[in-house]
């Protein structure tokens, strides 16, 4: 999955129609080349690369009707018998990989707007915001949770909780135990080696890579 999403730039939305017309490039290209090599090899399998790039900008139905024409073009050019069942394979395997790949570019893209929003709401919070890991590290502050605990870089992302609040990095191991949200008052350190009494609310969730 992760060789997957290094990829994700290919389905920048800025990069729609270039890729789309790549991928029309690409199936005439397969098309073209069947037809010529149709005595000795079939390349349908092929027309699976434009169908995975174009699928991330193309609606649904649109995906499948690309995979059957695409089914099709390699039928026409096979040099094997016409056969209705090779061709219904053809489409489904066609079809369903676009489909599947659309169905990943379209929730990798709910998820980065999910942490967007999260992001512009703590970072336009009044309140000390952060957000933790399952390995206790910050990977989201505000300045206000930023001013509180004067890190000594300036920064808080990257840090473990336990550094400035060791009984919140305690409680927030969620894995030994339920998902809750609760709230706690504890003592806590600022970067400076100043201590500090915090109330703190919080909660646990397990669903996407960040814990609160």
């Amino acid at each position: 999955m992760e060789s997957l999403w290094r990829l994700e730039r290919v389905w920048d939305e800025r990069n729609r129609m270039p890729v789309l017309l790549v991928s029309g490039a690409i199936v005439l290209a397969i098309a073209l080349v069947d037809w010529w090599t149709k005595p000795y090899v079939s390349l349908g399998f092929l027309y699976l690369f434009p169908i995975m790039l174009a699928a991330g900008f193309l609606p649904l139905w649109v995906v499948a009707v690309l995979g059957l024409a695409c089914a099709v073009l390699s039928e026409v050019f096979s040099s094997l018998d016409r056969s209705f069942i090779r061709l219904s394979f053809e489409t489904l395997a066609l079809a369903g990989c676009g489909l599947f790949v659309a169905e990943l570019v379209r929730n990798r893209r709910l998820s980065l707007a999910a942490q967007e929003r999260l992001r512009v709401l703590v970072e336009t919070s009044p309140a000390a915001i952060v957000t933790v890991d399952e390995r206790g590290f910050i990977n989201l502050a505000n300045r206000a949770a930023a001013d509180l605990m004067s890190p000594r870089d300036g920064h808080l992302v990257g840090h473990p909780i336990a550094a400035f609040l060791p009984e919140l990095h305690h409680a927030l191991r969620w894995e030994e135990g339920p998902q809750f949200r609760t709230s706690m008052q504890c003592r806590g350190h600022r970067g400076n080696g100043e201590s500090i009494l915090a109330d703190v609310w919080f909660s646990t969730y397990k669903e996407g890579p960040l814990q609160n």
